[in-house]
């Protein structure tokens, strides 16, 4: 493990130096083209090695147990709206739509920590969808006489009912089969390469894995390649919460 994040911090340290160190030198004048260019390379070097050490950083806090949950009674269609509205910005750059579609049920949860895992599934769909695609965040209520409490695959234990369903889907390039589990451990990537150039870590989803499961819930997706993937979690409800 120490062995990838020495590669995962070398990567964009080593591009940030090496751009500060051909401005310093004189090598290039930083007010030419090539200049802005690679003052634009060594900002985003910067970006990407601060995101780097806060996902680090977060993720042992989490495990260690430094950070606790602080739950409270939430309306999920609320939360929704808010991470929907959060992302439209980056939706629209990438031209993607994004659609939300669910009932306002009340859940007890940790409305920041949620948001987290939401902003980061929507996050990954939006980077990963080409330009004129659809975005789809949802959320129903799965009950023990349900279709959906006996087509969920991905649940790999008994899950209390009834429980709230979330799902991010998406119109990207899709996931390969052997790869859906080991994407939610740290550092794990489909595509290193492809990671690298949409800017990804390999620890967003290894911390909504965490963050579901201090909830009670669980989290996998389903792919297709070459149509889309789904991301789906889900969240407990009390009967306090009914």
């Amino acid at each position: 493990m120490s062995s990838v994040i020495s590669h995962e911090l070398r990567t964009p340290l080593t591009s940030l130096q090496g751009g500060l160190d051909l401005l310093a030198s004189g090598s290039i004048e930083s007010n030419s083209i090539k200049g802005q260019r690679t003052i634009e390379i060594a900002n985003e070097s910067s970006h990407r090695l601060g995101r780097l050490v806060e996902y680090i950083l977060n993720i042992e806090r989490l495990q260690s147990g430094q950070d606790r949950l602080s739950k409270q009674s939430c309306n999920i269609a609320d939360l929704m709206l808010k991470v929907a509205d959060s992302m439209q910005m980056l939706a629209t750059e990438a031209q993607i739509a994004l659609r939300i579609s669910g009932q306002p049920f009340q859940v007890n949860i940790d409305a920041d920590r949620i948001i987290q895992v939401l902003t980061n599934l929507l996050g990954n769909a939006i980077k990963f969808s080409p330009a004129g695609s659809t975005v789809w965040l949802t959320s129903e209520l799965v009950e023990a006489n349900s279709e959906a409490s006996a087509a969920m695959p991905g649940l790999t234990v008994s899950t209390p009912l009834p429980y709230l369903l979330i799902a991010v889907k998406d119109g990207g390039r899709g996931i390969p089969a052997d790869k859906l589990n080991a994407i939610f451990e740290r550092f794990q990537q489909v595509d290193s390469s492809d990671s690298r150039t949409k800017e990804g870590t390999g620890l967003g989803l290894a911390i909504c894995r965490y963050l579901v499961e201090q909830h009670g819930g669980q989290i996998w997706a389903e792919s297709v390649l070459g149509e889309g993937s789904s991301f789906y979690f889900t969240l407990p409800i009390t009967a306090a919460c009914q």
